[in-house]
């Protein structure tokens, strides 16, 4: 890997770092050098609110979507949520992750919609259907 890629894949990871760090998740800090210091295995970037994320990060104009989530897959730690965020120059960010994570993370979310908390399809006083 050249110099050049491997400079600009530091700066996506300062990015996203940013980004983080603008959504709220204040301490979000970039995993820099030590990455895979020693044989052990850490993320692009630490997001400590979300302890069970593991995100790999790419800053690439053409990107191998599945080649870079099995590397997310590879490296995550058990129990983690392999991630990847990634964006090209002059696009927004984007993120990929398995259907059956993002459901489940969604499901512990405030953005579903749950029966308790759904309008009442039948309100006081309306004829019964």
């Amino acid at each position: 890997m050249s110099k050049a890629s491997r400079d600009k894949g530091k700066r996506g990871e300062r990015m996203f770092r940013d980004l983080c760090r603008d959504a709220g998740f204040a301490k979000t800090e970039r995993t820099g050098w030590h990455q895979s210091f020693a044989g052990n295995a850490a993320p692009d970037c630490r997001i400590p609110a979300l302890p069970t994320i593991w995100p790999e990060v790419k800053f690439v104009e053409k990107l191998n979507v599945r080649a870079a989530y099995r590397q997310a897959e590879t490296a995550a730690a058990i129990g983690m949520v392999p991630t990847v965020f990634h964006k090209t120059s002059r696009d927004a960010w984007l993120v990929t992750l398995a259907a059956e994570d993002f459901l489940r993370i969604c499901g512990r979310s405030d953005l579903v919609e749950r029966p308790e908390d759904a309008p009442d399809s039948n309100p006081p006083g309306a004829p019964d259907r």
